[in-house]
């Protein structure tokens, strides 16, 4: 949780290198106390991508290159989020469905290009695990397109397989601005309001970062009477409904004066010194390096974020 005085834990390919699911359920759970502490319900996190092309900008983010692993951590994580009990949890938002880790030279818009098998027992197989042992409550689509169509606008991906193959109940969200790129960067819409109607007919419920393409454009579009607005209430519906399961409209409120207790406690801090440990890997010991000799003086860290504190806490996610 990248706020004011939140814990700072290793990013998340740390994480996957501790083997230890538990671990992801453990942070994931402070991660939601202090998320709630100050009025927060929807963590847009975590990302299940397997990935393939390490020149791909977001590798830190994800649980890395085997689909089991990255499907074991990430049940994990959602389960420490989310809990049994909505008023106390947070929804957490499986990304990026789907194939967004093996992109064309790793470049962020580009198609990935996968055969039906390997997205199915690869790439799907995370999100399939935590849709089915976790109750993962919310989606968030990936920029990429499959087969010349932007996931963004993939009714086979977000509808077919995720909700009436797998029984997935939540909510979808876009990624920032892709509803818009279905215009801009796949080219397969002619103005936002096509884009828009594409998205939520595709399945989509909600844009992110804002109404750019939900908003003007999608009502003009309503009144022309060239969307279906059975679609509309459909999405409106999920929203709303979630709303209500998370407690928004009897008790939406937080009292300000608890919440800095519930942030990088010294327990909080200790389980993210354990987990940093615990992801330490140790490739070759040469000339028995380790362990370093206590009669050492002083460790020479180089590098360019050696002396960037603020570089701890990563990006994205």
């Amino acid at each position: 949780y990248m706020a004011r005085d939140a814990t700072v834990f290793p990013q998340i390919i740390g994480l996957a290198s501790t083997w230890q699911p538990e671990l992801a359920g453990k942070m994931a759970a402070v991660v939601r106390r202090q998320m709630r502490a100050v009025g927060a319900h929807q963590g847009l996190s975590p990302v299940l991508d397997v990935v393939r092309d390490p020149r791909w900008g977001r590798v830190e983010e994800t649980f890395g290159e085997d689909a089991h692993l990255v499907a074991s951590m990430g049940v994990a994580y959602v389960r420490g989020l989310q809990t049994d009990d909505w008023r106390q949890g947070v929804i957490a938002t499986g990304k990026h469905f789907v194939g967004y880790g093996l992109t064309d030279g790793g470049f962020n818009w580009n198609p990935a290009h996968i055969p039906p098998r390997e997205l199915r027992e690869v790439f799907l197989h995370p999100f399939e695990a935590a849709v089915k042992e976790a109750g993962l409550y919310s989606v968030m689509n990936g920029y990429n397109e499959i087969d010349g169509v932007p996931c963004a606008a993939s009714h086979e991906l977000l509808t077919e397989i995720l909700r009436e193959q797998w029984g997935f109940d939540g909510i979808v969200v876009s990624d920032y601005f892709a509803v818009d790129q279905i215009q801009k960067a796949h080219l397969v819409s002619p103005d936002k309001g096509t884009s828009a109607r594409l998205a939520l007919e595709a399945g989509i419920d909600v844009e992110l970062p804002s109404t750019d393409c939900y908003g003007e454009p999608l009502r003009a579009l309503a009144e022309a009477g060239q969307i279906d607005p059975a679609v509309i209430d459909l999405s409106v519906s999920r929203v709303l409904r979630t709303k209500f399961q998370l407690g928004l409209f009897e008790d939406p409120w937080v009292d300000e004066g608890k919440a800095a207790a519930a942030f990088d406690t010294v327990t909080d801090r200790a389980l993210a010194r354990q987990i940093a440990q615990q992801s330490i890997i140790l490739l070759k010991n040469e000339d028995d390096l380790l362990p370093l000799s206590k009669t050492l003086k002083s460790v020479a860290v180089i590098g360019p974020n050696a002396g960037v504190s603020r570089n701890l806490v990563g990006d994205y996610t």
